[in-house]
């Protein structure tokens, strides 16, 4: 999988900078079927915002508390850092991650916990903040998989309040509370939370995992390929 370029964490939420850190994404192996991410054009973007209904049933049935999904007696905590507007992010959601939440969180053996972080524009931030709020409603990660649905351009705008009451209705979730509780301290308080996370992790991109067994200490999982059977063939691998 490659990632070669230069990307920004700001946290510069609530009107303050309270993180910013430059990551350089380093070049690393991989098969050239799989380094190209899919992408959205602004134009099909603008032609269809909406999100298909039921786009979140991968999920259904799966507990899921605040930021976190699968069963909380999970041996294994696998935690994602994400960005709403990462291409390769949205690979990861659409290809591979129903594959993990069958095979590794209902199964019990994984739950995974998402940690969002602005990395590719001050666009991701409404995004972000959407997703965050939705986890009020315990349906974080059903919202944040509508929005890659229709991920548009990076940081040509496409993140609107409409877009994210379009997402919140495919999810299952009360657009209107989400867009109010965005602002709050609580969303806040979260986005910054991650943002020191990805730094204490040593994250240099999106996505990037961190496997967690107790009581061996955080390590990431080194991830070649966000190919569904590759990435589950280490994520495999490294619960052993």
């Amino acid at each position: 999988m490659q990632r070669n370029r230069l990307l920004l964490i700001a946290a510069a939420v609530g009107g303050a900078a309270v993180l910013a850190v430059v990551l350089i994404l380093v070049a690393s192996g991989g098969s050239s079927s799989h380094e190209a991410a899919p992408t959205t054009t602004a134009a099909a973007a603008q032609a269809d915002t909406t999100p298909a209904a039921g786009s979140g049933d991968v999920f259904a049935g799966v507990p899921q508390k605040g930021d976190t999904l699968g069963k909380a007696s999970a041996p294994a905590t696998l935690t994602v850092f994400e960005d709403p507007q990462c291409p390769y992010c949205r690979q990861w959601s659409v290809d591979t991650l129903p594959t993990v939440v069958r095979d590794f969180v209902r199964t019990g053996k994984v739950r995974l916990v998402y940690r969002g972080i602005e990395i590719i524009g001050p666009n991701s931030e409404p995004a972000l903040r959407a997703i965050f709020a939705a986890g009020a409603q315990n349906k974080l990660w059903n919202v944040a998989s509508a929005l890659y649905d229709v991920q548009g351009e990076e940081n040509s705008g496409w993140i609107t309040d409409d877009v994210i009451k379009n997402a919140a209705h495919a999810a299952g979730a009360d657009g209107s509370a989400i867009l109010a509780a965005s602002p709050s301290k609580k969303v806040t308080a979260a986005l910054v939370a991650a943002g020191k996370d990805a730094v204490a992790a040593q994250v240099q991109g999106t996505p990037t995992f961190v496997l967690q067994r107790a009581p061996a200490v955080p390590q990431q999982l080194p991830v070649t390929s966000l190919d569904p059977q590759t990435f589950s063939t280490t994520l495999s691998a490294a619960l052993q």
